[in-house]
């Protein structure tokens, strides 16, 4: 039952999408497993990579630089890779950012639930009440992280497809994944400014999607 609580922004997403939107079925489905699949080889890149110690004499700044790229950029990059496949006929800037979305959602939704799984023995000393508010807790933070920064990989997708390019919006994805694994990683005060990081990749997800839906206007303005 908890293991489903884990999946219940997922289920919450289709039902949404569906009713709310009319995206179709079909499109989630392959969003979905497309995300599902996406773990796989994120999970063994990050498992086979040795120790990151470039800056092991600077431990700050060295965990820092590995979640940027480990964390970051890797995930973000097998995500965007994983994006390609998503039906892209006849979807509006907004419908795409909505699969990509959906993607990214997988993936944090699996996270909570390898989560849960690993600290199952622990809940049951602690009692499962501690272990449901931690699950809460990482739908509004590692949920919301990997929705926003795959929908900026989509938003990037998207321009690749329908010019111009900005690959900077891929390079903000990276940033801001590493920069929240950075400060999540913290058992101090500092765990705090992650939240500060996923607020912030909410406004660049919007600002990005703002921007590309006013240069597709413009296109087909000037078109016509």
């Amino acid at each position: 039952m908890t293991i489903a609580l884990c999946f219940l922004p997922l289920i919450l997403c289709f039902v949404i999408y569906t009713l709310g939107f009319k995206i179709k079925l079909t499109n989630q489905l392959i969003a979905t497993l497309l995300g599902l699949i996406a773990v796989f080889p994120i999970s063994v890149i990050q498992y086979l990579l040795p120790p990151f110690t470039l800056f092991e004499q600077i431990p700050v700044l060295n965990t820092l630089l590995k979640s940027i790229i480990i964390y970051g950029f890797i995930e973000e990059l097998i995500k965007f890779l994983f994006l390609i496949p998503i039906p892209s006929k006849n979807l509006s800037e907004f419908e795409y950012l909505l699969l990509s979305f959906m993607t990214g959602l997988v993936l944090g939704c699996f996270e909570s639930a390898v989560y849960f799984l690993d600290h199952m023995q622990i809940a049951a000393s602690r009692g499962a009440q501690l272990l449901l508010s931690q699950i809460f807790l990482r739908i509004f933070s590692s949920d919301l992280i990997h929705m926003t920064c795959t929908g900026l990989c989509g938003l990037f997708l998207f321009s690749c497809r329908n010019k111009p390019v900005k690959i900077s919006v891929f390079f903000i994805a990276v940033l801001l994944h590493g920069t929240y694994d950075f400060f999540v990683g913290f058992q101090n005060p500092l765990k705090y400014f992650s939240i500060v990081v996923i607020l912030l990749a909410i406004i660049e997800c919007q600002n990005k999607y703002l921007s590309l839906q006013n240069l597709c206007e413009n296109r087909l303005t000037i078109f016509y």
